[in-house]
């Protein structure tokens, strides 16, 4: 599959950003709009997009999981944390490009560790503190 001239500069700044931003939850976006980006030109030219990075893709998701916070503690799942991202960057998403097994790879967690939110699917944990 040959990439686009878009998709080359979309694979370039979202990898500027996720080494910029060095923390697994960017990381685990970023390599999801990574898979929708090369496999769609017209997602390529989304996240290429001026006003749009993957920060503020971050800060969409924190948004959310803070709506939903239960004693300063908000929870998305993978899923939920890439259509977000999805919605940020104005792209239709319909499946997560990544089984969950990649997802806790790319955080660093193992089934056995991660966090069970009682319908069977694991989900990421995110405690806003940390990010104030």
């Amino acid at each position: 599959m040959t990439l686009t001239e878009g998709q080359k500069r979309a694979i370039e700044k979202l990898d500027a950003e996720m080494e910029a931003a060095k923390d697994p939850c960017s990381k685990y976006i970023a390599e999801q709009l990574l898979q929708l980006a090369t496999s769609c030109p017209e997602v390529a030219e989304k996240i290429l997009a001026e006003k749009k990075s993957l920060t503020g893709a971050l800060d969409a998701i924190k948004a959310e999981a803070k709506k939903h916070a239960v004693g300063g503690c908000g929870c998305v799942d993978e899923a939920q944390a890439v259509e977000i991202a999805c919605k940020y960057y104005n792209i239709k998403a319909t499946e997560p490009t990544a089984e969950p097994a990649a997802a806790h790879q790319a955080l660093g967690k193992n089934p056995e560790t991660s966090m069970n939110n009682g319908a069977g699917t694991a989900a990421v944990s995110v405690n806003l503190d940390d990010f104030f």
